[in-house]
């Protein structure tokens, strides 16, 4: 924006140009800001948005009316949306005041309406009323010259009510004032050059527009935007000299205005600014009362406070305090209906209130107002349906030991409520924390003053309490031994003589570092032989006490921490191993990576990830179960390990998905390899307790001569796996740049693609198959269509592709079926006898059937269910598959074809001839038709070479005794040249476009007549 402002001062000439790039780049960074930062309430950030987008529609409507129109007319178009630019500011920065200080700053209200007056009063002077006493102007062009400074009051007035409240200054409510400011600037500036000069473009005043769009964008990108919807905690009632002084200016415009005027001897408007002053009056005269009520309400509160502050200092337990605080926050908010106040207190890790159980309260050390949804159900529960929460920290910044937050105050009402009384409330809590820490200290010297407790607490712990003479033999031991070691006295034996042999030494040097005090840690870790010579582990602390005359000795105290020791073990396994193959987890796998991306890098060779993807998974679990779908899950992982070396690591990311990390290797082709050989296992069935299961998987290839960062490395390997799922799965994709390209349009067609699906909200359309020497109609092909309600009518190329990657072809194709034979069925009822009549088989429809739709296990049933359901005679049922389909050579597509053929319906080869073609299709397969692609039909005419190719499919076909039809026909040349050449059917445009079901029946009527029906036929 600001490249662009110093180009316009440049070429002013072009000011359509630039000024449209400045306020679409400002609006632009708007909506960027909001979608990065994404505050609580972003609908006051996109009025903003739209204002700028009005002023720009206005300067754009400008420009055009005055340079290019010649229109000189005022008003116009443009100040309609330059109008509108006001009503959307107010209204987005109203959207600011009402989150951060509405209905809790009367004081703030009053002190912003009374600048606004003042300054009002100098735009009334000084542009409305010159305006208003024009004589060249009608009533309609002054009361739109008027509306524009009264929107600039209502501006003014806006930003004063944002910016009065102290407190909450962020970054981004500068910019938005400096925006403001500008636009304020120059439309005083450009009001009074109007009425005492000519504008021309080009001049300085058109800068503070240019600040209003670039100081709103910067806003918006500044992090600290979301702080505008954030609620701010009111300040002291208490009025600053500064804003006095502001107020007393603000104050004085009006007397000060009157005595001008009455000085120039023109009193024509003192009624004007007469009412102006009595405006101003009652304004300070409401804010001296609300001051007034304001020092009510502090000395109330400083009276509770004072009656806090005595209770807690004669409270001598938790309890008292947290009563005393309950009463003191009770008198603070008597009318709040959902008022609750705990005190949470430090105990063994843990927070709790008022002597019940734990509570989850988060740490903070800053006072924090938060939504009672937001915190731990438990929490949510003991405030008693609060819509709000102020957590207000417990903190002793001076504590000489221990964490300096020792609990929190945590107070449910509503947000006005608590925001009002935050500063109190923060002030109840530092009381309270001194009340909390003093019962805590006492507490503590009394236990320490009790003898009888530590010799209790010795007998009866857990611990087991050594002390150690000189020799490392043992002189002490509590009773806790026997429990613990399994030895009812340990008197007189050697230490050594407890730990097993192997860690004899370390010990010794151990116990060698404590004497002589260059042991710095004060904990051990060691393992102990029980009695019964198993062994545990302990942790020993350690404490020299051999200069103390009551001991005399080194002190050593063991805990067994076996369970304990174990449960960690367990632990940090199951947090980076996947709990049902053992394989690592994702975020085992992510810090491998990046531990090889930096080996490599010193070594010079490639690592490479390859993302697994089972293929229809999902078809395991909801036909045979989900304990089979485990199953599966670990004999794959089992199959994926034995073809890794040792080297490599394996890893579950969740689902059906796995990963592999390959390191060290010499190029991407070992990468490769890696790749295929992780495809063979699956070639394989897997024997599970239910019986065999063949299930086959895609592999997605990055290295790292794509990417050297961890990050972009997985996101390559996953567009990769999503590669090889598109492309047909069962095979593996190396990572190639071109994959992102598209990637989010797809996205977001797939996404509206399956609720398509769902709600059916296809459409099926026909296109006729004619014969080409009668010109008869005799058959059509059904073609699907999407009408999306955004982008139009989608074609099939467009979504078909999305549709078998997520497998959403299947229901698809079916639904395309059932619709397309049961019209054709209709049709064979409306015209069977009048066909038969003249000669003629029934009508045929053709169906195209996708390579992953064949494919699906129940297709076969699907046929035959459509058939049975229409009624329609199988043998005018035509199936049109792609090459693809035949290229496999599967087995079960060789039996589902010969399945279907039984039925009576008949196989077609679609776009013959456009892929890998041969005629043992021919042989090996029961194909009854072939249809000839268009690219080969529009060479007709014009090629002598493509002529022959197309002649001899044609006469090699009608060999072989099979029929053909030639695809998109578009001239009576090349309908005559098939014709000739023996070609007997075909469709294109020559002969209709693709038609809906009502015009397609029309057509079946016309052509059961007994005319008959010649569709650009010879006849």
């Amino acid at each position: 924006m600001v490249l662009l402002t110093v180009v316009y001062y440049r070429f002013p000439s072009d000011r359509i140009i630039w000024w449209t790039g400045i306020g679409l780049s400002s609006f632009a960074a708007i909506v960027v800001g909001v979608r990065l930062n994404r505050p609580a309430h972003a609908e006051s950030w996109y009025l903003l948005a739209v204002a700028n987008l009005s002023f720009t529609i206005g300067e754009v409507v400008q420009v055009v009316q005055t340079n290019y129109l010649h229109q000189t007319a005022f008003p116009s178009l443009a100040d309609a949306f330059y109008l509108a630019e006001f009503v959307l500011y107010a209204l987005g920065v109203w959207g600011f005041i009402r989150w951060r200080t509405a209905h809790q700053d009367r004081g703030s209200l009053i002190d912003a309406l009374t600048l606004t007056v003042g300054l009002a009063l100098l735009s009334w002077m000084y542009l409305v009323v010159p305006y208003a006493r024009n004589p060249e102007l009608t009533w309609f062009q002054k009361a739109v010259s008027i509306a524009y400074p009264l929107g600039d009051v209502l501006v003014l007035a806006m930003l004063m009510r944002l910016l009065v409240p102290r407190g909450g200054k962020s970054p981004a409510v500068v910019l938005l004032t400096v925006g403001t400011v500008g636009l304020l600037v120059s439309d005083v500036l450009y009001g009074l050059i109007q009425l005492h000069g000519v504008w021309r473009i080009g001049t300085p005043v058109e800068l503070g527009w240019a600040v209003l769009y670039t100081a709103w964008g910067a806003a918006a990108l500044h992090p600290s935007m979301v702080e505008l919807t954030r609620p701010i905690p009111t300040q002291p009632p208490d009025i600053s000299r500064g804003r006095i002084a502001l107020l007393a200016v603000a104050s004085l415009i009006a007397p000060t205005m009157l005595v001008l005027e009455v000085t120039q001897g023109d009193a024509a408007n003192a009624a004007v600014i007469g009412g102006f002053s009595a405006v101003l009056f009652l304004l300070v005269l409401s804010r001296l009362a609300g001051v007034v009520l304001n020092h009510r309400h502090a000395v109330e509160r400083e009276r509770v406070l004072r009656m806090a502050g005595a209770s807690l200092a004669g409270a001598v337990t938790v309890e008292q305090v947290a009563d005393a605080v309950r009463t003191a926050a009770s008198a603070l908010v008597p009318a709040e209906p959902a008022h609750v106040a705990l005190l949470a207190v430090g105990d063994e890790g843990a927070l709790r209130a008022d002597g019940d159980g734990p509570i989850e309260v988060e740490p903070v050390r800053e006072s924090r107002l938060v939504p009672v949804a937001t915190l731990d159900a438990g929490l949510a529960a003991r405030l008693e349906g609060a819509p709000s929460a102020l957590i207000c920290p417990l903190v002793l910044e001076k504590r000489p030991s221990g964490d300096p937050l020792i609990g929190a105050l945590v107070v449910g009402g509503t947000e006005h409520r608590l925001t009002a009384l935050w500063g109190t409330l923060d002030i109840l809590a530092a009381q309270a924390a001194l009340a909390v820490e003093r019962v805590v200290l006492n507490d503590e010297i009394n236990r320490r003053n009790s003898e009888l407790y530590f010799r209790t607490l010795v007998q009866s712990a857990s611990d087991v309490i050594l002390i150690l003479r000189a020799d490392d033999t043992i002189r002490y031991t509590s009773s806790s031994a026997d429990r613990v070691l399994g030895y009812p006295s340990l008197d007189g034996q050697a230490l050594t003589d407890l730990v097993p042999p192997e860690d004899s030494r370390a010990v010794n040097q151990a116990l060698l570092r404590m004497r002589t005090r260059e042991q710095a840690e004060q904990r051990e870790h060691w393992r102990l032989l029980r009695a019964d010579r198993t062994v545990i582990e302990a942790e020993v602390r350690w404490n020299d006490l051999r200069d103390d005359p009551t001991v005399g000795g080194l002190v050593l105290t063991l805990r067994d921490v076996t369970d304990q020791r174990q449960m960690e073990r367990e632990l940090t396994h199951r947090a980076f191993h996947d709990s049902l193959t053992g394989l690592a987890n994702r975020v085992l796998f992510q810090d491998r990576v990046g531990h090889a991306l930096s080996r490599s890098g010193r070594r010079g060779t490639v690592t490479g990830v390859l993302f697994i993807d089972l293929d229809d998974f999902k078809v395991v679990n909801d036909t045979q179960g989900h304990a089979v779908g485990d199953e599966l899950l670990v004999a794959v992982s089992l199959r994926i390990s034995t073809a890794l070396r040792t080297s490599d690591t394996a890893a579950r990311l969740g689902g059906d998905e796995f990963a592999v990390l390959v390191e060290d290797a010499l190029s991407p082709a070992d990468v490769g390899a890696t790749a295929s050989a992780v495809l063979a296992v699956f070639e394989e069935p897997f024997k599970l307790s239910s019986g065999a299961v063949r299930v086959a998987a895609s592999v997605g290839v990055a290295t790292t001569e794509d990417s050297d960062d961890g990050a972009e490395l997985l996101t390559h390997a996953d567009l990769a796996l999503y590669s090889a799922k598109a492309a047909g799965k069962r095979q593996w994709c190396h990572y190639r740049p071109a994959l992102q390209a598209g990637l989010v349009e797809r996205h977001e067609l797939n996404e509206s693609l399956d609720e398509a699906i769902a709600e059916a909200a296809f459409a099926l359309y026909y296109q006729p198959i004619v014969d080409l020497t009668s010109g008869g109609l005799v058959g059509f092909e059904a073609l699907v269509r999407w009408p999306h309600e955004r982008r139009g009518m989608v074609l099939p190329e467009e979504f078909i592709s999305l549709a078998e990657e997520s497998g959403q072809i299947v229901p698809l194709g079916a639904w395309v079926l059932e619709r397309a034979v049961a019209e054709a069925a209709r049709w064979q009822r409306q015209t069977r006898e009048e066909r038969a009549a003249g000669g003629r088989g029934p009508l045929r429809v053709s169906v195209n059937v996708s390579g992953r739709q064949f494919r699906d296990a129940g297709f076969v049933d699907t046929v035959r269910r459509a058939l049975d359901q229409s009624g329609i005679e199988p043998s005018t049922l035509v199936l049109e598959l792609t090459e693809t389909v035949l290229m496999r050579r599967d087995e079960r597509v060789r039996t589902d074809m010969h399945m279907l053929g039984d039925l009576g319906v008949q196989i077609a080869i679609d776009d013959f001839g456009t892929g890998y073609s041969s005629l043992s299709y021919l042989r090996e397969f029961p194909i009854s038709i072939l249809k000839i692609d268009k690219s080969f039909i529009d060479g007709l005419g014009h090629s002598q070479q493509q002529y022959a190719l197309v002649e001899g499919i044609a006469r090699i076909a009608d060999t072989l005794g099979v029929q053909v039809i030639a695809e998109g026909i578009e001239n009576t040349v090349q309908r005559d040249l098939l014709a000739a050449m023996g070609c007997p059917l075909g469709q294109g445009y020559l002969f209709a476009r693709p038609l809906t079901t009502d015009q397609a029946g029309l057509l079946v009527q016309e052509d059961a007549r007994p005319a008959g029906l010649h569709i650009g036929g010879r006849g």
